[in-house]
């Protein structure tokens, strides 16, 4: 392909005959030849001494046969039909019945339009450009083609709409370009349903061809995302089981909704709802992703993706702001010695909720939730930054600083304490050494009772930072915009008669790496199985054992029973 083109470029710079507008010399023949067959029926004009045979012949001695014009036909219909109206339409210009006035003897020729080269180029451009041979795009500001050598020194320019050669297909009814080409979309493209060059969705579809959604599924290896991701809801769904588990443990168990286990109980909530989410694609994955066959899901044409979007927005916001009340009180009490966020929860409930709340609103509010990417949907990508990340960030990254400097303190108070505990046990100790070993037995004491909380906090942390730092460097390679050069190259993989998979491991360079997309998917959905685990202790299950025998009891009748009978051995 790459071949012809090079050549039908050497054939329209060198054999496109054309005259001027007034046309004093010349001919008006009939045309006869093959190449453009199905498109001139028009009496063409022609130079002195020069025939339709020795136009078409230099034509085909350039290149521009049958042979070449069926393949690119075959590989880019659409183009094929805009450069064949540009082509023919330049090199036969049309004589037109019209006399000029004042002139009797004299042709009136109308010459190629320049919106038809202006639709090549705008149609075409990209994808020419994409294999390297935007060399043959014609300059539709310039002269027409091949005109300087006839009609020096300045050429024709391309004519306006109304004044120039008006050229159609002329097979028979079909899609394509001027409404007749049959367009044949091999898979996973299909056909755009939108007629007369319209499109259904121009970051997906280009010359009368889509891309399936969801559109990421076809760029890599057969299946291969459809069973990364479902691997990765089964992590968020099973993630899901035990952050609800821990939330009831702190929400019903005895001794657990008061300071500081409150905080967790909030946390564990908020973790449960970022991984509820995952309802929504595990009843339907396609349902989330994709409003129809070509189209992705957005907040405006999808009540779901609107609902499961602004739920994990504020989930993915809330969690952020209570772990970083986590840091803050740990950092508090181990450091300083003060409870002051326990009276502080109507406070903290304000900040946290409703910061949650307000950057939801936000995303919702400027219709920016949609599904770009694994299975559910969130804020568009060139919005995410500004709305989603960076909020976040102004709340855990100072958070983790202030963690840092938390295990700094306590690295540094059990430094001293294993080097002075020999020294201070065998002198009379002062005030002040008294109150040093008094705030490092706090610290030890604090690190003891805390350091899951603490765990649980930097869990949360490298989780949400690996996945930021895989949205930012590596996500925005799948952008629509940054694709369609390469996915131009994909097609003509694909038309080359080559395996899908082939053809996805030669844009492979191009994606997201697979492993690292899944592994960052599936490290965030994990959350809520890991603070599981780091809770997890076996006076958990006595507790719940405990608390199942009280409720069995009080659902048995015997406390009614047994107070009935306190009360007779008081009377």
């Amino acid at each position: 392909m790459a071949r012809f083109f090079a050549k039908v470029a050497l054939a329209t710079l060198t054999l496109g005959f054309i005259g001027s507008i007034e046309a004093a010399g010349g001919s008006a023949l009939n045309y006869n030849g093959t190449l453009c067959s199905d498109y001139v029926d028009y009496k063409v004009w022609a130079p002195p001494g020069v025939t339709i045979a020795m136009l078409e012949g230099g034509l085909i001695n350039a290149g521009m046969n049958q042979t070449s014009l069926g393949q690119l036909k075959a590989t880019l219909p659409t183009c094929y039909d805009y450069f064949m109206i540009n082509t023919c339409s330049g090199t036969f210009p049309r004589v037109n019945t019209t006399p000029i006035a004042n002139s009797p003897n004299s042709l009136n020729v109308d010459f190629a339009c320049k919106s038809a080269c202006q639709t090549l180029v705008n149609e075409c451009a990209l994808y020419l450009t994409a294999v390297g041979k935007q060399s043959i795009l014609p300059n539709c500001d310039g002269p027409i083609q091949g005109t300087t050598l006839t009609v020096p020194p300045n050429g024709v320019l391309y004519q306006p709409d109304g004044q120039c050669n008006v050229v159609k297909s002329l097979g028979a009814a079909g899609g394509g370009a001027s409404g007749n080409l049959s367009i044949t979309c091999d898979p996973p493209f299909v056909k755009d349903p939108m007629p007369n060059g319209q499109t259904a969705n121009k970051q997906y579809c280009m010359l009368g061809c889509c891309i399936k959604c969801p559109a990421q599924y076809y760029l890599y290896r057969d299946g291969a995302l459809e069973k990364g991701f479902t691997i990765t809801n089964i992590i968020r769904a099973v993630s899901m089981v035990f952050s609800f588990i821990l939330f009831l443990s702190y929400c019903l168990l005895p001794d657990k909704r008061s300071h500081p286990s409150a905080l967790i109980l909030f946390f564990s909530l908020c973790v449960f709802l970022f991984s509820v989410v995952i309802v929504f694609p595990l009843v339907d994955t396609r349902a989330m992703q994709c409003v129809d066959e070509i189209n992705p899901s957005t907040q405006q044409n999808n009540l779901k993706c609107a609902i499961q979007g602004a739920l994990l927005i504020f989930a993915s916001v809330s969690t952020c702001a209570w772990c970083t009340a986590l840091i803050i009180n740990l950092h508090l009490h181990t450091v300083w010695n003060s409870a002051w966020l326990a009276k502080k929860y109507l406070m903290l409930h304000v900040v946290c909720w409703g910061f949650a709340a307000a950057v939801t609103g936000v995303a919702l509010g400027l219709g920016e939730v949609k599904w770009e990417f694994a299975t559910l949907c969130l804020v568009s990508q060139d919005k995410a930054p500004t709305i989603f990340f960076y909020p976040m960030a102004a709340m855990i990254f100072p958070a983790f600083l202030l963690h840092i400097a938390t295990f700094a303190h306590i690295a540094r108070i059990s430094a001293q304490a294993g080097g002075d505990s020999e020294t201070m046990s065998r002198s009379t100790l002062s005030a002040g050494a008294a109150a040093v070993i008094s705030h490092r037995r706090h610290v030890m004491m604090a690190i003891r009772i805390q350091w899951r909380a603490a765990l649980m906090a930097v869990c949360a942390i490298v989780s949400v930072t690996f996945y930021w730092l895989f949205y930012f460097i590596q996500l925005k390679k799948i952008n629509p915009t940054t694709l369609t050069v390469h996915i131009v190259n994909f097609v003509a993989c694909l038309k080359e008669g080559n395996a899908h998979d082939f053809c996805a491991d030669e844009m492979a360079p191009f994606l997201p790496p697979y492993g690292l997309m899944i592994a960052a998917e599936a490290l965030v959905s994990s959350i809520g199985t890991v603070i599981f685990i780091v809770f997890f202790k076996t006076n958990l299950v006595r507790e719940w054992g405990d608390w199942f025998s009280s409720v069995g009891y009080l659902c048995s009748g015997k406390r009614k029973q047994k107070k009935e009978q306190d009360q007779f051995f008081v009377i």
